[in-house]
């Protein structure tokens, strides 16, 4: 084979090497199943992204374990960002259809990433959009589902999602915005910060919108009728939800502003959070994880990695 054949294979190669690749994180994955993670590639990414602007990054990142969240804001998150995911294995087929069929209608497009998906793609890669990191992320999720229990993804997910600039982890972001540890929060707080997602960069809670608050309400209303039954549904019904919502309105964090342009965020959107339509970022689906499956406050704790 000629120096034009070896140089053509190894560009054919390179790409599937690269992606076959991630396969080398899959011991971490089995470790982070006992471990809490100590950093996230989104992290890190961030803090780099920062640096070649010019700026230092102070990432705010604390492990809370996941039975000192409080349910309504696992309830919240589930509603907002994936509501079969106690019932798929990582991917959830039944909204990549309908991503795809939406997508190739023409129109806004959407997305189909699980819980599962993103905690791969937060904790061990970056937020870049192309076939080759998606590719990884594939193989990452599947040892995600192979190694680590749902409410271990799902704690992992709720520590290392990015809720601000700097902001990563619900932990955090409750210190931040309700100035109180994430146990502490209310069921409005707990929507309120789920309605951020999946553009934290492009809501912020500290300043919320006409149209955050009406994705707040929305995931208020699904958790109603989804996990909390016809009681609360019917509280809801009695009372008007504008005035509770107010009421669970996140202190201003003047002196440092969080909010930025949709277009500058490394998970760029093509509209500003005013501007998008509430159903910009429907979650999988109308059929909610069962709530039995759900952590309980028993639940034991991690050990966190020293």
């Amino acid at each position: 084979m000629g120096v034009a054949g070896r140089l053509l294979l190894l560009a054919i190669l390179s790409p599937i090497l690269y992606v076959v690749s991630a396969a080398a994180w899959v011991p971490v994955v089995a470790w982070h199943s006992v471990v809490a993670p100590r950093a996230s590639g989104l992290i890190g990414y961030r803090v780099g992204e920062a640096a070649i602007g010019g700026t230092n990054l102070d990432p705010r990142h604390d492990w809370v374990a996941l039975n000192r969240m409080p349910v309504a804001l696992l309830h919240a998150v589930l509603a907002a960002e994936d509501t079969r995911f106690y019932e798929h294995h990582g991917f959830d087929l039944e909204q990549i259809r309908k991503a795809w069929r939406a997508n190739r209608s023409g129109g806004r497009l959407r997305g189909a990433s699980t819980i599962t998906q993103q905690t791969a793609k937060n904790l061990y890669l970056d937020p870049s959009r192309n076939f080759l990191r998606k590719g990884r992320e594939v193989i990452l999720t599947g040892a995600l589902e192979a190694f680590q229990s749902k409410d271990r993804i799902l704690e992992e997910y709720l520590n290392v999602v990015e809720l601000g600039p700097g902001v990563f982890g619900a932990g955090t972001a409750a210190r931040m915005y309700f100035d109180r540890e994430a146990e502490r929060m209310t069921r409005e707080q707990s929507a309120l910060l789920a309605a951020t997602l999946p553009a934290p960069l492009a809501r912020n809670p500290a300043a919320s919108t006409p149209s955050l608050r009406a994705r707040q309400r929305m995931i208020l209303s699904r958790m109603g009728r989804w996990y909390e039954g016809p009681s609360i549904a019917e509280e809801e019904a009695a009372t008007p939800v504008e005035e509770a919502v107010r009421e669970e309105l996140p202190r201003a964090v003047a002196s440092e502003p969080l909010v930025l342009e949709a277009e500058e965020s490394g998970d760029s959107v093509s509209v500003s959070a005013d501007s998008a339509p509430l159903d910009a970022d429907e979650p999988t689906s109308e059929d909610p994880a069962p709530v039995e499956e759900l952590p309980g406050s028993g639940a034991d704790p991690v050990d966190s990695e020293p």
